[in-house]
């Protein structure tokens, strides 16, 4: 019977950890430090913000969903090429796959990775996880060429934590403003 009980206990764990992401738009119409997050639960506070609200320091931010929140920092000071994301005692880290090219980034949580791709080469409209085992994630600008407002189509497993998909979520919107 405790058996039966610890499997049920982690089987909700997982269901609850797998929040739903919608969608994302930037406070600002001409500055991309706070964003408004929309998941599945239209009743909750979300937002990504950039921690040090400085236009030479792009590499600490911190974000709330609903009720858990997180930090993303590079790894390097003044180097965007790696990625470190805590929340609800998970670590998961993101890279550029290619030295120098963000159109494509692993993102891992050391027990598995998922493949974040820009769908058109230099065209950062669109960016797609299409993993066999995992599902597929999709972020994309609302409106062709204008970076204010996303939408997320979340078709991956139950088991990708919300902190892989604050990962995905955060490299496609930080890859495609603009920075200055």
């Amino acid at each position: 019977m405790k058996k039966l009980l610890i499997i049920i206990l982690f089987f909700n764990a997982q269901i609850i950890d797998a929040q739903i992401l919608t969608g994302a738009s930037s406070r600002f119409n001409d500055a991309f430090v706070e964003w408004d997050i929309q998941t599945d639960d239209s009743d909750e506070r979300s937002e990504l913000t950039m921690t040090w609200q400085n236009p030479d320091n792009w590499g600490q931010w911190s974000y709330r969903i609903g009720n858990k929140t997180g930090t993303i920092k590079t790894k390097w000071i003044n180097d965007f090429s790696q990625w470190e994301i805590r929340g609800d005692n998970k670590i998961i880290t993101a890279q550029m796959t290619w030295a120098g090219d963000v159109r494509q980034w692993r993102v891992t949580d050391n027990n598995f990775s998922l493949d974040l791709k820009c769908t058109w080469g230099n065209n950062f409209n669109e960016w797609v996880v299409d993993d066999a085992k995992r599902g597929k994630y999709l972020v994309a600008m609302d409106i062709e060429n204008d970076p204010r407002d996303w939408i997320i189509e979340d078709d991956l497993d139950e088991f990708v934590s919300l902190q892989m998909k604050m990962t995905l979520l955060f490299l496609s919107i930080f890859n495609s403003v603009p920075k200055n």
